[in-house]
C-alpha cells in the first residue's frame, strides 16, 4: 500500500492519510478503504482489495517489491561474469523467457554517451533467470542483434526526461509497485493453465503504465522480441480490463 500511495501521490509532505476502514467485499475478501488528503486541501479515496496473494500482507512470506531489484542485479552480475560484458550495460524489466521453462529473460541494453549526450542503445545481450529460484541460467544473443552492425541502434536519451520531474520517493514508491505487480503479471503467466486470478486485468494495465513511465519508448518493442506470445496475452488480458 505505501509503494501505491508513494507512486501516486509523490512527496509525502504533500498528502495525509485521513481515515482508514475495513470492510468486507462481496467476494468476501477484504476491501480497505482509505481517505487521503492533499495539500490543496482536495481529499480522494483510494481503495485496496486484500488477494490470494497480496505482497503487502504482513503475513505473505515473500516481498515481491524488492523482485525486479533482485532479479535485475542478478542478471548484471552474471553478465558480467560472462563476457563479452559492455560496461555499460543496463538491465531492464523481465518477460517470461522462450528458451527455458519457469524463467524470465531480462534485455541488456548499452548505455553510452556520443558526442556529449547520453543514451540507450539497444540490447546485444539477454540473461536468463529462474523465475522462482532468482539464480541465473545462462546468457545469450539478443534476437535480431548483429554484432557486425555496432553500435546497435540508439533508443532514446537516458535516463527518460519525466524521470526528473519526480520527488525520489514518489520514483521508489512506482519501481517498488511496479514490481510487485509485475510479478504478479509474470506469475499468472506461468500458472495460466489453472486459470487467471480475479485481479489479473488490472495488475496487467498497472504494471504496463509503470512501465512506459520508466522505460524509453523504443525499448518496448524489445520486449516484445524476447516473447511475442507473452506480449500478445499481456495486451488481449489487459484490454479486457477497460
Amino acid at each position: 500500500q505505501v509503494a501505491y500511495m508513494l507512486s501516486r501521490f509523490g512527496d509525502p509532505a504533500k498528502w495525509s492519510v485521513l481515515s482508514q476502514r475495513i470492510q468486507e467485499a462481496p467476494d468476501a475478501r477484504d476491501v480497505e478503504r482509505v481517505e487521503v488528503e492533499l495539500a490543496s486541501g482536495d481529499r480522494i479515496g483510494v481503495r485496496f482489495v486484500t488477494g490470494d496473494d497480496d505482497p503487502f500482507d504482513p503475513t505473505h512470506a515473500e516481498d515481491t517489491t524488492t523482485f525486479l531489484d533482485t532479479i535485475m542485479q542478478a542478471a548484471t552480475s552474471f553478465s558480467t561474469s560472462n563476457p563479452p560484458h559492455h560496461p555499460g550495460t543496463l538491465a531492464r524489466f523481465p518477460v517470461p523467457s522462450l528458451r527455458h521453462a519457469e524463467a524470465v529473460a531480462v534485455p541488456m541494453p548499452v548505455l553510452a554517451v556520443s558526442d556529449g549526450e547520453r543514451g540507450l542503445y539497444a540490447p546485444p545481450r539477454f540473461v536468463a533467470i529462474g523465475f522462482r529460484t532468482l539464480e541465473a541460467i545462462g546468457v545469450g544473443e539478443f534476437p535480431g542483434f548483429d554484432p557486425e552492425d555496432w553500435p546497435p541502434a540508439r533508443l532514446g536519451d537516458w535516463p527518460p526526461p519525466r524521470l526528473g520531474e519526480r520527488h525520489h520517493l514518489q520514483l521508489q514508491g512506482t519501481i517498488q509497485r511496479f514490481s510487485a505487480c509485475w510479478h504478479r503479471v509474470i506469475a499468472a503467466w506461468f500458472d495460466r493453465a489453472n486459470g487467471a486470478p480475479s485481479d489479473l486485468e488490472a495488475d496487467i494495465v498497472e504494471s504496463l503504465t509503470y512501465r512506459a513511465l520508466l522505460d524509453l519508448p523504443g525499448m518496448l518493442p524489445y520486449y516484445e522480441r524476447l516473447n511475442p506470445d507473452f506480449t500478445a496475452w499481456v495486451s488481449t488480458t489487459g484490454k479486457s480490463a477497460h
